[in-house]
């Protein structure tokens, strides 16, 4: 497993902070991350704050996925590096991300992947696609499913601050495939275990946004503390 070194550990710490002090941010079975190896993380997106949230739930470095371009900015273009940020580029550059992402996992990273793709505009979880399937068919990786909540409210698409509010990450079971049991040849299969993952991060622990869209599915509440 790479070592992110002080630049990571520099951050985790700051915004594990930032997330207990102004999100009272919970974790929700994180034992469910296998300690050791390489691990796929499948999340739903609603907010720019969930790929740091989940991160600071869990005390083994997580690298993820950014646009290539925030790597042309000046101070990220070597942060970014420097914590473990997978590039991708912009219209069919899912493939060489992949590649990247599966050489992370076989070195026994944790990679967090969003497979809708975007953020959701409404909270609502939106189809999945199928990288996450693919990867593990490369790597033999196990497939984590996680749900965040309250990320949405906190800082909703097209806000450049996030507000106080609560946030909870809730992991699942893994999810593990038998050798060739996946053929990433097959598309009908990739997709249809995109889609079982899609539910299995469904039907963790959580709660849709208060702002979700009129004509969505009844609002879960976030539950009192």
């Amino acid at each position: 497993m790479k070592n992110f070194g002080i630049w990571y550990k520099i951050g985790w710490s700051f915004l594990r902070f930032h997330y207990r002090l102004w999100h009272r941010i919970e974790a929700v079975d994180p034992e469910n991350v296998p300690e050791e190896g390489g691990v796929i993380l499948a999340s739903n997106h609603i907010s720019h704050l969930d790929p740091p949230g989940i991160g600071v739930t869990l005390s083994r470095p997580v690298r993820f996925v950014a646009k290539d371009e925030l790597f042309h900015q000046f101070f990220l273009s070597w942060y970014l590096p420097s914590i473990g940020v997978i590039p991708i580029k912009r219209g069919g550059g899912g493939r060489e991300m992949l590649v990247h992402a599966a050489d992370a996992v076989s070195d026994g990273d944790i990679v967090l992947l969003f497979p809708e793709g975007t953020r959701s505009k409404s909270g609502e979880p939106k189809r999945f696609r199928t990288g996450m399937v693919i990867l593990a068919a490369m790597t033999g990786a196990p497939i984590v499913p996680v749900r965040i909540s309250g990320s949405y409210d906190c800082m909703p698409p097209g806000s450049s601050f996030p507000k106080p509010g609560k946030i909870q990450v809730a992991f699942g079971k893994p999810v593990r495939y038998s050798p060739c049991q996946l053929n990433m040849d097959n598309r009908e299969q990739m997709l249809e275990e995109a889609s079982r993952i899609r539910e299995m991060v469904a039907s963790l622990p959580g709660w849709l946004p208060t702002k979700v869209k009129s004509g969505s599915r009844k609002t879960e509440r976030e539950p009192t503390t």
